[in-house]
C-alpha cells in the first residue's frame, strides 16, 4: 500500500524527495501494510507499524523508534507529543524532544482499560471498554458502552455510537458542535439535528465537523471562514457564503447527488471527500495547495481534485494543512 500526500511540507513532514515547503500534487510519502497507522501533525508525520514508529520531520534526529514488545493498536498526534495505545490497553506518551516513550500515569480503573484514543494540539481523549470518556486524565460526565468512533477537532470532540447517533462536546463558539447554539458543552450531547439519520462516519476539523450517513449523504457544520463546509450557494450569479453554520446541513458535491460519499476527512480549515466512484473532492483553505495546485487561497464549494478510480483507496485523511490517501493499487 502507498501513502500519497500533498500540502504543507515546511518541516519535510510529507517526506517529499525534493523537500519542497509546499507539495502541490500528490507525492509518495512511503509504503505501509494493512493495519498500519499514519497521522500528520503540524511539524511531523508518523507511521506506526507493528511495534515500530517511523517519523518524518527535519527538526529531530531520531527517525525511528522500536517499542520492542509493545504491539501498537493506535497512534494519535499532538504538536509536540504523540500517544500510543498498545493492544494490551497500555497508553504511552512519546515526546518529540527526547523521543522516548513513557507510560502515562494511571487514570483509569483497575477493572477497565483504554479502548480508543484521539487527539489534536489541545485535546487528548480516551474512551474505555466500560464506556467511560476521559479528557486525559480527567473523566467526563458521560457513560456509553456503544461508542464506535471518536474524532477530535482543535477544541471539540465528536462521538459515534453503534446506532448511528452522534454526540459532541467541547468549545462551540464557531458552531462546531452542531447543536444550533454557540455555547460550550462540558459533556457530550446528542445531536438532535441528525436524529433519525443513521450516521456511518464522522470527522472533526479545526473548528468544523462532518458526517456521512448510511445512505451516503454528506453533512457539514461549524466554522466556514474559508469555505471548508462546502456550502456555497449562488443567487443572481453571485456567490453567497455563511461564516458559521451551527447545525448540520447536507452538502451537494458538484451536483453529484446520485453518487454516495464514502469517506470524509477534515483539516484545520479544509475538507476532503471521496465519492463512490473514487473521485476525490475538496473545499476550504488552499494556501498550501492541500486541495488544488492552483494559486487560489480558498474554495468555497467542493471542487474536483483527482480521479482515483484506477486505485483501491483504503483511507483518506488530513493533517492540519495537508491531504493524504492510502491506496492499494
Amino acid at each position: 500500500m502507498r501513502i500519497l500526500c500533498k500540502g504543507f511540507n515546511l518541516y519535510n513532514q510529507l517526506n517529499c524527495p525534493a523537500k519542497c515547503p509546499t507539495v502541490g500534487e500528490f507525492q509518495l510519502t512511503g509504503n505501509c501494510s494493512p493495519g498500519d497507522h499514519f497521522s500528520i501533525a503540524h511539524t511531523y508525520s508518523v507511521l506506526a507499524s507493528d511495534t515500530v514508529l517511523k517519523l518524518h520531520c527535519n527538526l529531530v534526529k531520531t527517525q525511528q523508534l522500536d517499542l520492542c514488545n509493545t504491539k501498537i493498536s493506535r497512534v494519535t498526534v499532538g504538536d509536540d507529543k504523540l500517544l500510543v495505545l498498545a493492544e494490551d490497553g497500555q497508553l504511552l506518551k512519546v515526546s518529540l524532544k527526547d523521543w522516548s516513550p513513557a507510560p502515562l500515569p494511571k487514570f483509569i480503573g483497575n477493572q477497565d482499560r483504554v479502548k480508543c484514543i484521539s487527539s489534536t494540539s489541545k485535546l487528548f481523549m480516551a474512551y474505555s471498554e466500560n464506556g467511560l470518556l476521559y479528557t486525559i486524565p480527567e473523566q467526563v460526565d458521560f457513560v456509553n458502552r456503544n461508542i464506535v468512533d471518536m474524532q477530535c477537532g482543535r477544541e471539540h470532540c465528536l462521538l459515534l455510537d453503534t446506532d448511528g447517533n452522534v454526540y459532541s462536546f467541547g468549545a462551540g463558539s464557531r458552531g462546531q458542535l452542531g447543536t444550533g447554539q454557540l455555547d460550550d458543552q462540558s459533556s457530550p450531547v446528542l445531536l438532535q439535528a441528525l436524529a433519525g439519520i443513521k450516521i456511518a462516519k464522522i470527522a472533526a476539523g479545526g473548528w468544523h465537523s462532518a458526517a456521512i450517513s448510511e445512505e451516503g449523504d454528506l453533512y457539514s457544520w461549524g466554522w466556514n471562514s474559508n469555505g471548508q463546509l462546502g456550502l456555497a450557494s449562488f443567487e443572481a450569479g453571485k456567490e453567497k457564503t455563511v461564516s458559521v453554520m451551527a447545525t448540520p446541513h447536507v452538502v451537494d458535491i458538484d451536483n453529484s447527488s446520485s453518487l454516495n460519499v464514502t469517506q470524509v476527512a477534515c483539516g484545520t480549515k479544509h475538507t476532503i471527500a471521496l465519492l463512490e466512484n473514487n473521485h476525490l473532492y475538496g473545499c476550504g483553505f488552499n494556501k498550501y495547495k492541500q486541495i488544488k495546485s492552483e494559486d487560489r487561497e480558498d474554495y468555497n464549494e467542493f471542487t474536483f481534485i483527482r480521479d482515483f478510480s484506477q486505485e483501491n483507496v483504503d483511507r483518506i485523511l488530513c493533517g492540519p494543512w495537508n491531504s493524504a490517501l492510502i491506496v492499494d493499487s
